[in-house]
């Protein structure tokens, strides 16, 4: 098997999970918001650790196979970025208490997602303003 034949179900696979993760986050942070106990169901609690542990190995593949890597393409830096940030906004989000840090933290992770989305479409570190 070439190496450019692993590439289109490398990619399928990846942007697959990013739809489950993308889908599962705005699940779990409507429930949070509505303060649902549904939130606490343990597969909600589960599924996304292992959706984003497949994604995050996909994501490495991908880079590997095709030869861009963090820092020497800067796209891929500030999707990094943005990941981290994303991470970090949507751990705070599912741990607030407070309805309006709740849902400052959810918008920025979904700013953070959305924009990281544009990024990784247009493979230009301004993404989507790049077009303008």
């Amino acid at each position: 098997m070439n190496v450019s034949d692993l590439y289109l179900p490398l990619k399928h696979a990846h942007l697959s999970l990013v739809a489950i993760s993308i889908s599962l986050f705005i699940i779990r942070g409507a429930l949070k918001l509505s303060n649902s106990k549904r939130v606490m169901a343990k597969w909600l609690k589960v599924a996304p650790h292992i959706i984003d542990t497949l994604l995050l190995i996909s994501g490495i593949c991908l880079a590997l196979l095709i030869h861009q890597y963090p820092i020497s393409h800067h796209w891929l830096t500030v999707k990094i970025m943005l990941l981290v940030g994303y991470i970090v906004f949507g751990m705070k989000a599912m741990k607030s208490t407070q309805p309006m840090q709740q849902r400052s933290y959810f918008a920025g992770a979904l700013c953070c997602v959305l924009f990281m989305v544009t990024v990784a479409s247009t493979h230009h570190p301004l993404g989507l303003f790049s077009l303008l």
